[in-house]
């Protein structure tokens, strides 16, 4: 073992368990459970185990619903449930792993319920974010059927071999909707006062408890601080943990943070601080004799380390960090922290896509979810050896010059800029987004590891692809920025492209308009490029708001530095027309004109055009011919890493 992680990677007895190590995964929808049943299945069972297989202490289930008339779902009551369930604990323990069940349920948070009788419950009628629905505001007869539920559902986990179950009361879901002063507008026993908010969770620990028996662990998850106006706070977390402690029922505490009011607590964006909510777990534990679970960004064995050595936690919550890299426990613990691939923290495949109910991917790791396929978490060797060109250095490139490499291939990449990352260089040279360069890092001590033969500053024609001779060439040479046609004026000097911006080949001056067309971060990233050397910037969008498609978590910390820095917004409106030093923009409903004076630069964040010209060069010239990432059309970076991966293993 690394000495330099030996807290890290020491064993802790929690509850009746004891865990081989301090680093966690904790609950995290995946969208990947059995469709008509909700159960995990082959899919579920493997992408757990993986994690497992990497060597982590305990994992903790995504919340699994166990009443359907408030969760739409009732995974605990169907006729295979313990033999299903037990399928997934029992690959889990195969590798050396624990595995305990979260017991979750949303209630106003949850997407509304069609059908008779279904309805999202809640302490109180106030419509919450996601559905914006009225809850069903709970009986008492209700909050007791709940209870039951709850119990049934640990019963269940405990008879399928699961290591112990975790209730659910963080995020803003069902049971922080009874503690948190905000949500809870009751006039009964279980509203008004501390003690009586406290009331539904203790009788639901007291149940469970009782339920499950003494020697079956039991965890308890909560939002540290609401991080909302007229939410409890952090200080009031440590006077509330403790009475939920105290009956001594509870074996850990697994804190996080938000509710969905304040999403932009609920996954650490690019933009926080590593380390950045450890604070919460660190007060919680000073009143506390039970361990504590902290989170906060923590995406670095060394980062872990000096939290469990600090004392400031006793485990450490690396749920994104080994979705990105699920072999990240053995990797540190066997000293090889350079090979770790680290958590870019751009949810661009993990929270992006669960909040669409798709199932998660990374933009890191193209087999997360695939696990269970085979060729995916260990690439069959090729049959026959090729000499394989792969052109373009970017994550799509990168990424299948490491697949066809593993899988034994002589490969050649071919890079026509200086260093290997392609657009993630320019992305990441906007502020607060520099946590992107950790993929060119991983990327480039990959190739040194499997030998890939790169050359940078090359730029390649088709004439020099004919002349090597390749097996099988692999075009990647992504895309080009896209410039709005039947734009009046648009070649006016004050008219810059993002990308140019970033790199620092356009002037821009102190009045600046950013026109977002691409409704990911491009233009927010560029206008708070602009804001923070002090220009005067607007955005306008023909969106209902700039960067519509890009999750909440992320959206909500760009919106709040880009405001903090007097960013004004314009939506519904696209640029019809540059002249001199005056932008016109029309209203897409109304098609009224409306002018902006005075501009300096127009900034063009329209995103990119497959760069396509080499691959259709090649076309019919060479043996074999493939394309991935953007060349092959523009998408999402965990799209290109994904497309480039299933072609490694293709060829």
């Amino acid at each position: 073992m690394a000495e330099q992680f030996k807290n890290l990677f020491s064993p802790i007895k929690v509850g009746t368990i004891t865990l081989r190590n301090r680093i966690c995964s904790t609950g995290h929808g995946t969208f990947i459970r059995e469709e008509h049943t909700n159960l995990p299945g082959e899919k579920l069972a493997w992408y757990w185990a993986t994690k497992a297989r990497g060597g982590i202490g305990l994992i903790i289930t995504e919340g699994l619903g166990f009443h359907a008339k408030s969760c739409g779902a009732n995974v605990f009551n169907q006729k295979n449930s313990v033999q299903e369930l037990k399928k997934a604990a029992d690959l889990v323990h195969q590798f050396g792993g624990k595995i305990i069940v979260q017991g979750g349920n949303q209630g106003s948070q949850d997407f509304p319920r069609r059908g008779p009788g279904l309805t999202t419950w809640s302490s109180s009628a106030l419509p919450q974010p996601r559905n914006w629905g009225m809850p069903h505001p709970m009986t008492v007869e209700e909050i007791k059927e709940l209870k039951e539920h709850w119990v049934i559902a640990a019963k269940v986990s405990r008879e399928a071999g699961y290591d112990g179950f975790e209730i659910y009361s963080g995020h803003g879901y069902m049971l922080q909707q009874y503690i948190s002063p905000f949500f809870n507008l009751r006039k009964d026993q279980y509203g008004g006062s501390l003690e009586n908010r406290l009331r539904f969770p203790l009788e639901v620990i007291d149940a469970v408890r009782e339920g499950v028996g003494k020697d079956f662990t039991l965890a308890l998850r909560v939002s540290g601080d609401e991080l909302i106006e007229g939410g409890y706070t952090l200080d009031d977390m440590v006077e509330i943990i403790q009475v939920l402690t105290k009956s001594g029922k509870v074996d850990f505490i697994d804190v996080t943070a938000s509710t969905y009011r304040s999403q932009w607590a609920m996954a650490e964006v690019m933009y926080f601080p590593m380390n950045s909510f450890v604070y919460m777990g660190a007060a919680i534990k000073k009143v506390v004799k039970i361990p504590v679970l902290a989170r906060g960004r923590i995406i670095d064995p060394a980062q872990a380390e000096e939290i469990v050595a600090s004392g400031q936690a006793d485990l450490v919550n690396m749920c994104r960090a080994t979705i990105a890299d699920p072999d990240l426990p053995n990797k540190a613990r066997e000293g090889r922290v350079d090979e770790i691939r680290k958590c870019l923290g751009c949810n661009e495949g993990c929270i992006k896509n669960a909040a669409e109910m798709m199932p998660i991917r990374c933009a890191m790791n193209a087999e997360v979810t695939r696990e269970y396929i085979p060729g995916w978490l260990e690439p069959v060797p090729a049959k026959t050896k090729k000499k394989v060109i792969v052109i373009g250095g970017g994550p799509a490139g990168l990424e299948c010059a490491r697949v066809l490499a593993v899988r034994g291939h002589q490969v050649s990449l071919y890079e026509k800029g200086p260093e290997l990352g392609g657009q993630l260089l320019i992305a990441a040279k906007a502020p607060g987004r520099d946590g992107f360069l950790e993929s060119p890092r991983w990327f480039t001590h990959q190739m040194k590891l499997l030998k890939v033969d790169v050359h940078l500053n090359t730029e390649v024609t088709a004439d020099m692809v004919k002349k090597m001779d390749a097996d099988a060439v692999v075009v990647a040479t992504g895309s080009i920025p896209w410039m709005p046609p039947r734009v009046i004026g648009l070649n006016s000097p004050i008219v810059a492209e993002c990308r140019d911006v970033l790199l620092g080949k356009a002037k821009v001056g102190e009045n600046v308009v950013v026109w977002a067309g691409e409704q990911n971060m491009e233009a927010l990233t560029v206008a708070d490029w602009a804001a923070q050397q002090g220009k005067k910037v607007e955005v306008v969008t023909e969106e209902y708001f700039a960067g519509i498609h890009t999750d909440a978590p992320t959206r909500m910390a760009i919106y709040t530095r880009l405001h903090q820095n007097g960013v004004t917004f314009t939506p519904l409106h696209k640029v019809r027309e540059v002249s001199g030093n005056t932008v016109v923009i029309s209203n897409v409903y109304t098609l009224q004109d409306q002018r902006i004076e005075g501009v300096d630069t127009l900034i063009i964040a329209y995103g990119g055009q497959e760069d396509s010209a080499l691959y259709y060069a090649l076309k019919g010239q060479v043996k074999e011919l493939h394309r991935v990432g953007d060349c092959n059309g523009v998408r999402r970076l965990p799209d290109a890493t994904l497309e480039a991966s299933r072609v490694g293993r293709a060829i």
